[in-house]
């Protein structure tokens, strides 16, 4: 009898700019859109990923006023984590502003990065 095993990787979403992957200034909303679309995608995915974690620019996806806000809170809730930068936050004055998951250092951060079995650069 043969059976068939499903291994279930560590995967790890890491966000580095305000949209998805690198657009023109004149086609930011695209890219803000595309992410938006990326992440309602991951909801309906049989495996979520364990993390997706914000830095640098892309923090501003995770605070108010955000249109990936609703689809993060969504996965939040399937029990992904969301971690997002805090001295990212605090260069860009948004720690106050902070809409969805969970405010950490970057110590903890690239401490996830380096457990996971494969990081998704979005």
């Amino acid at each position: 009898m043969i059976f068939w095993s499903v291994t279930v990787n560590k995967v790890v979403v890491l966000v580095r700019q305000e949209g998805l992957g690198s657009v023109s200034q004149a086609d930011r909303q695209f890219g803000l859109d595309m992410f938006d679309r990326f992440i309602h995608s991951l909801e309906g995915q049989k495996v979520k990923p364990h993390a997706v974690c914000f830095y640098t620019e892309g923090v501003k996806l995770a605070c108010e006023g955000s249109k990936a806000v609703f689809g993060l809170r969504m996965l939040q809730g399937m029990g992904v984590q969301i971690l997002i930068c805090r001295t990212c936050l605090d260069y860009y004055g948004l720690l106050d502003k902070v809409a969805v998951g969970e405010v950490r250092g970057m110590a903890e951060i690239s401490a996830l990065l380096m457990e996971a079995d494969h990081v998704i650069p979005a």
